[in-house]
């Protein structure tokens, strides 16, 4: 089966807001590039700046430059209630959802369920399809269709915002925002 994404909205490049970025990480080339600078072996988080959605539908994706030694990369989403000077990831806490690249798995709460076998490399590209209409969190590896991980997530009609998120956990890890549509 295909998918295809329409999107008729307004585009913005999404940037890592260094506000809004725990410690040991690195933004670079106009916000679009994040770094895991300091070997800390502790998880750090950063989420967008120029996104935060309550409803509708929205996809971004991320070019995984260098995933590590291990691998150690969760992508997802995270709320306002998280905390991104916590040593977390997405998908820790109970208001926040991750895809761990190290083993495929999905992560919401502490608890990982199995998710995919086909784990992402270095030059992959994994997007990202956060659907508050139907309350689903996509994945994509390269264009193609991973999985919905999640359904049921909380959302229209109230106050909860979910912004697009990544951790590392591992020195030298290097991802970046991918342009995904052309204006």
């Amino acid at each position: 089966t295909s998918v295809s994404i329409f999107y008729y909205h307004h585009i913005k490049d999404l940037q890592f807001d260094s506000s809004c970025c725990g410690p040991s990480l690195y933004i670079s080339d106009e916000n679009l590039h994040l770094r895991k600078t300091v070997a800390t072996d502790q998880w750090r988080t950063c989420r967008a700046m120029n996104a935060g959605w309550s409803d509708g539908i929205h996809y971004w994706s991320v070019r995984i430059n260098d995933r590590g030694a291990v691998g150690y990369l969760m992508i997802g989403v995270v709320t306002d209630a998280f905390d991104v000077s916590a040593i977390s990831y997405p998908g820790k806490t109970v208001d926040s959802f991750g895809f761990h690249i190290f083993n495929g798995q999905k992560y919401n709460g502490s608890n990982g369920v199995a998710f995919t076998s086909d784990l992402p490399k270095n030059g992959d590209v994994i997007g990202v399809l956060l659907d508050l209409e139907a309350r689903t969190l996509t994945y994509f590896k390269n264009g193609k269709i991973v999985g919905t991980a999640y359904g049921l997530l909380p959302a229209n009609g109230t106050n909860i915002k979910y912004y697009p998120a990544v951790a590392c956990y591992e020195l030298g890890q290097w991802i970046n925002f991918t342009r995904t549509l052309k204006n």
